[in-house]
């Protein structure tokens, strides 16, 4: 088939349709996810629902079109959809979300480097011994939400105030508690988990299933003998303490994510279409109006409308490529490739942030259990003193020897991350081709107190690793480095410090464009019918793994775009 470019206002020609050979293997793994979705007794007319659903045919005009299926892109699917609305999401990765490496929590880390992750490289870093870290990404429906260490953590409230200052007041704290509250209860104790609910029947679980391992009191009293009190860490209050981690996953240890949660029980919707593998080469500009994308269905290029809102939700390493490719950026930056400049937007890639972390493994003496659940205990937060935010050092207690090359079983870990990073970095557009990837320069370590907090953090890490309460566990570093002196641990942080897989930032909230991408309600400055809405718009790294605190913003967003299309008229 040749390449061409169809476009109109009527259901496009079948020449123009998805193959349906390729769909079919989409279909049959996400409908296989609504016999746990929503019990068997129902699965029938589910599954019959959502095929019909998703074979409809591709149409040239949607109410709203979603670039990315990751976390965000599929709460706002599930909720737009759920008006009544027209909702095309388009996601360049794959589908099948069913299979062992996504679905099982213990095998979260088959997933890097493979063809469920974009497998991206930093450029070479100054102060990690100019290595390139890792900058990965999921590659399929769900984005990271569908491979990452399932973490589930409640933003710090003074993080929440700080973002309120930064962005404006649609941001407030109370405005993005509620949202925190839409998806989710009080955790619940023990391994029954709690259900995140909203009014669409949609649920994530989040369970605290860490208890029964043998090493979670002793990581719990090793941080009580730093001087740390015990908190509850998800109950919306300050995080200077301890306590018992949380993951969103089934009891029986399956990942419950945005795509397994949110976006499967959507299907059977006829009005919400999903369009995996599908790469966006750019958004329709004319003028100060999006009109929709131009993407690559089946080999074939289409264009198609988006009648209210274009929303970008590809995540902080693809959104602000999609933007610039779209002459949305950087002037200079966009003129050197080629690139015809219809809006100069110099903070587009600009800002962009990561948690990056040292990991400490540790021999121990007895044979230890096999992991629970996604194998974190405990989570313990300092505050170096350098600011009076929220706490700048996070400690995970890991079951298994996390990023060493041990069996299971035989050691564990304590994993020391920087918090709240000060040093910002870019990504930056190299090509006008959208498969190239853009450079990815997070600057870590670049200011000198990130290095203080990185020292104290492996400092922590080995205080905790090495406490009494671990006596009968502990047998020493693995390491064979000699980390006596100050210039010996900064050292083994160059050489050991990597990615902490939570970049945010690129195509920022604020209060004006010279300095943000988009204002206080997710509207690109300048633009009209295009927002974004994903991690790259939280303007400032929160204390805590991101995963809740984007699906928090982006309900925000949701609740935004609904309001405003019912002042609107357009539904009641």
């Amino acid at each position: 088939m040749s390449k061409h470019v169809k476009d109109g206002s009527s259901d496009l020609p079948p020449e123009n349709q998805p193959a349906l050979g390729k769909r079919r293997d989409f279909l049959a793994s996400l409908i296989a996810l609504g016999a746990s979705t929503i019990g068997m007794g129902a699965f029938g007319s589910y599954a019959q629902a959502a095929q019909s659903s998703q074979s409809a045919a591709l149409k040239s005009s949607y109410d709203y079109i979603i670039v990315g299926a990751g976390s965000a892109g599929c709460l706002l699917a599930d909720r737009l959809s759920a008006t009544g609305a027209s909702v095309l999401l388009i996601e360049a990765g794959g589908d099948n979300i069913n299979q062992p490496k996504i679905a099982n929590v213990g095998l979260w880390l088959q997933n890097l480097s493979t063809e469920t992750d974009w497998a991206r490289l930093s450029t070479p870093q100054p102060h990690l011994a100019n290595r390139q870290a890792l900058a990965p990404g999921g590659k399929i429906l769900g984005g990271s939400g569908s491979i990452n260490a399932m973490i589930w953590l409640r933003g710090d409230p003074r993080d929440y105030a700080q973002w309120h200052r930064l962005v404006g007041q649609e941001w407030n704290p109370g405005a993005l508690d509620r949202s925190y509250l839409k998806l989710t209860q009080p955790a619940a104790q023990g391994a029954q988990g709690t259900a995140l609910r909203h009014g669409h029947g949609a649920r994530i679980t989040v369970g605290r299933y860490a208890e029964s391992h043998m090493l979670t009191a002793p990581f719990l009293a090793a941080s009580a003998e730093t001087g740390l009190r015990r908190i509850e860490i998800n109950a919306g209050r300050p995080l200077d303490g301890y306590g018992l981690a949380e993951a969103n996953a089934t009891p029986d240890g399956r990942r419950s994510g945005p795509a397994q949660a949110m976006l499967v029980p959507a299907l059977v919707r006829p009005n919400l279409k999903v369009l995996p593998n599908t790469l966006i080469s750019k958004l329709l500009i004319q003028g100060s109006v999006c009109r929709g994308v131009e993407a690559v269905v089946d080999n074939v290029t289409v264009r198609i409308s988006a009648t209210r809102e274009t929303i970008v939700s590809a995540g902080a390493l693809e959104s602000p490529k999609i933007l610039m490719l779209s002459g949305l950026g950087p002037a200079d930056q966009l003129a050197a490739l080629g690139i015809q400049v219809h809006q100069a937007m110099p903070a587009v890639g600009a800002n962009l942030q990561d948690h990056m972390h040292t990991t400490m493994a540790f021999k121990s003496k007895v044979m230890l259990p096999e992991p629970v659940s996604n194998g974190l205990s405990t989570m313990s937060y300092y505050s170096t003193g350098y600011g009076r935010g929220a706490p700048d050092l996070q400690l995970m207690g890991m079951q298994y020897p996390f990023g060493a090359s041990m069996p299971t079983g035989t050691g564990y870990a304590i994993s020391a991350f920087l918090a709240k990073p000060r040093s910002r970095g870019n990504a930056r557009l190299v090509s006008a081709d959208p498969k190239q990837a853009m450079a990815i320069d997070p600057h870590y370590l670049e200011q000198g107190i990130d290095q203080e907090n990185m020292l104290h953090g492996l400092e922590r890490a080995i205080e905790i690793g090495s406490s009494r309460a671990l006596n009968g566990i502990y047998n020493g570093l693995l390491t064979t480095a000699s980390l006596r002196s100050r210039a010996e641990k900064l050292a083994y942080i160059a050489q050991n410090a990597g990615a902490g897989l939570h970049f945010l930032g690129t195509c920022s909230a604020g209060r004006d464009a010279a300095t943000s991408v988009v204002d206080a309600n997710f509207k690109v400055w300048g633009m009209e019918r295009l927002r974004v809405v994903d991690a790259s718009v939280i303007p400032e790294m929160p204390a805590v793994n991101i995963q809740a605190s984007v699906l928090t913003v982006a309900q925000l967003a949701a609740d935004r775009l609904i309001s405003e299309a019912r002042d609107a008229g357009q539904f009641s």
